[in-house]
């Protein structure tokens, strides 16, 4: 995959941190273009633009099929090669499988980056219970709460309560909801 734009985040920051620098490159929220496929690649063709997920689940083991797949072994042992900040990345065959989603061409690349950190948001109010008309306070106002904040305005909530100790974030998290 010929790479166009990724993100960074915390878990970034945390492996800069936690492992020797070289060779380290950085950068799991990625977008892009399909490069090459391999033989047995048939969903996806040269051209292709994508988003692809950095930690993808088995899908079959129990944690997986109880829809928990954030604890799923596979996921935490799957990657790119190299991170998002490269020029190309290699997928690994279950990357393939189950971690790449087409981008439409009414999404940048850049707005594309931003897949994986909404699924989370959206995941977590789910497993939250939220629904339309509630009230909700998100604590933080960086990335993350700001995409709560958007999500719970466009599906509903009566009330929305941002709690940070940074001026900023909060005049941010005013404008988003």
């Amino acid at each position: 995959m010929k790479v166009e734009a990724s993100g960074i985040c915390g878990s970034d920051v945390i492996e800069w941190y936690r492992r020797d620098k070289v060779p380290l490159v950085l950068g799991h929220e990625v977008t892009g273009v399909i490069a090459e496929v391999g033989k047995k690649v048939k969903k996806y063709k040269k051209g292709d633009r994508i988003c692809a997920a950095h930690h993808v689940p088995c899908n079959t083991c129990k944690y997986c099929l109880s829809g928990h797949q954030t604890v799923c072994e596979t996921l935490r042992a799957t990657n790119f090669d190299p991170g998002g900040f490269s020029e190309y990345l290699r997928l690994p065959e279950i990357n393939v499988k189950n971690g790449i989603y087409l981008l439409p061409d009414s999404v940048s690349f850049e707005e594309g980056t931003f897949t994986e950190p909404l699924a989370c948001v959206v995941r977590g109010q789910r497993l939250a219970g939220v629904k339309p008309a509630d009230t909700a306070i998100v604590f933080g106002s960086g990335l993350s709460g700001l995409l709560h904040i958007s999500l719970l305005r466009a599906t509903g909530a009566s009330k929305i309560i941002a709690v940070d100790i940074n001026e900023k974030r909060l005049e941010y998290a005013k404008k988003f909801g």
